[in-house]
């Protein structure tokens, strides 16, 4: 049995094609991903902007087509921040009915549990923090594949971040001093309860993290991508580069791609997490959303 994965977020839509054998074991066939940027201007106006609904229409007309290739017995998409705060969301779901692409609007602890699930492996044996940085918000959860202690989103990510306090890149120092006093400022009551639960090691999922992590091996490969450790001297560095450098600059001499203009709103809530948590390294999954919902798809399924 063929199944197709999507998670379809604020700043990226990503589509898993996998195979289900009779145990219930997912084979992972492609996975993709797309830069859409659904949350463009969602902050200002409250709507999925016209040229956002197109970029959808136009990626899932592509990930259709894929999906076709592969002759996929069951699809299942869900849909996030964007999705949730959106005035005019039925636009977007009336393009994916458009595509024949099942829809589920998450909830923010959906959203975490999922996240969770599809990037932690079960022989993870120690108690983990996951920071999922979206473009519309991020997901904080701590525990184990057993045992959930705490899942929380909350409502920013590195496009809302980027669009509500970085007006000029290279960064000038006053809206990186208030992009830091916003995130500490939103988050501090839930760091202060991770920080109760002790989580023995952190793991990020998501383009910020893998982006980084790319970035330092000077490729994306995914299989050294998935567990490589980001030290807080390197994301801090990081953060140094990513402040003095043009969105042309991040493009073209780190390779940051469409990413290039969000960045460094994402690196400086990782970088804030380190510090306020007290911790040296965050490590990187590739997986996330995405996986969840297949392994979910899975267990219905068979």
């Amino acid at each position: 049995m063929k199944i197709a994965a999507l998670d379809l977020g604020t700043n990226s839509f990503l589509c898993l094609v996998a195979e289900i054998d009779k145990l219930g074991e997912v084979k992972i066939l492609h996975d993709e991903m797309k830069i859409v940027r659904l949350g463009q201007e969602l902050g200002k106006t409250g709507e999925i902007h016209t040229e956002a609904l197109k970029r959808a229409d136009e990626c899932l007309s592509s990930f259709s087509k894929l999906m076709k290739s592969f002759k996929e017995d069951h699809i299942q998409a869900v849909a996030t921040a964007a999705a949730r705060e959106a005035k005019n969301s039925q636009k977007f779901i009336q393009i994916c009915e458009k595509h024949h692409i099942p829809l589920v609007t998450i909830s923010g602890e959906e959203e975490a549990l999922m996240s969770f699930q599809g990037a932690i492996s079960p022989q993870e044996d120690k108690k983990v923090l996951l920071i999922d940085i979206g473009g519309g918000s991020t997901e904080y959860i701590v525990g184990n594949i057993g045992d959930i202690e705490l899942a929380q989103s909350l409502p920013y990510g590195a496009v809302k971040l980027t669009e509500k306090w970085i007006e000029l890149q290279p960064v000038q120092k006053e809206h990186e001093v208030n992009l830091r006093q916003y995130i500490r400022s939103r988050t501090e009551e839930l760091w202060a309860q991770i920080e109760t639960l002790n989580p023995e090691k952190i793991w990020a999922v998501a383009g910020t993290p893998t982006s980084l992590a790319a970035a330092a091996l000077g490729e994306f490969d995914a299989k050294k991508i998935d567990g490589y450790c980001l030290t807080e001297e390197m994301i801090s560095d990081w953060v140094q580069k990513l402040r003095a450098s043009s969105v042309l600059e991040k493009r073209q001499k780190y390779g940051f791609g469409d990413r290039s203009d969000v960045i460094f709103a994402g690196t400086v809530i990782l970088d804030e997490l380190l510090k306020r948590l007290r911790k040296n390294k965050i490590f990187v999954s590739t997986k996330g959303i995405r996986y969840g919902l297949a392994y979910k798809m899975a267990r219905r399924l068979i």
